[in-house]
Parts: C-alpha cells; sequence; structure tokens
C-alpha cells in the first residue's frame, strides 16, 4: 500500500521570539543548574599528578583484580552449584 504523502508547512515563527547571541560586556553572570553541577565536580580536580611513591606496585594493581575477580567468580559458580 502506498504511503500517503503529507507536505510539510512550518509554522511562522513571531517576531520577538529568543535567539542565541554573544555575550556582551555589561551582561551579568547568570549561575545555571550546570554551572551548579560543574562547580561541585571542581571538588574532585587533582592540582598534581601523584607521585610514582604513593602508587601501588604495577604487579598489585594488575594481581589483585584478576585474584579478586577469579575468587568472586568462584564463589559465584560454587553458590549456583549449590542451588541445583
Amino acid at each position: 500500500m502506498p504511503l500517503a504523502r503529507f507536505r510539510y508547512i512550518p509554522a511562522p515563527e513571531p517576531e520577538n521570539h529568543a535567539a542565541p547571541r554573544l555575550a556582551a560586556d555589561g551582561d551579568v553572570f547568570v549561575a545555571s543548574p550546570v554551572h551548579h553541577l560543574q562547580s561541585g565536580l571542581s571538588v574532585f580536580e587533582e592540582l598534581e599528578p601523584p607521585l610514582a611513591e604513593d602508587r601501588y606496585p604495577g604487579w598489585f594493581r594488575l594481581g589483585f583484580p584478576l585474584a579478586a575477580s577469579t575468587a568472586m567468580w568462584g564463589a559465584i559458580l560454587w553458590g549456583v552449584g549449590l542451588l541445583r
């Protein structure tokens, strides 16, 4: 069955609608909710990268997640085996 054809006729825009513009020198800063959220996140910014001495060794940073994941999957599979 062929589709009906429609013609799009845009509605006329009002004369006094708001349009984006560049900020002028006399404009006042308006704190929006986005600005408020962004200022709250600035607490988590680090000013300096951590020193190499302050970090765990590479073998631990790689080995611990692998060992913990293996242990958790083992516990999950053992637990599912008990349900049968």
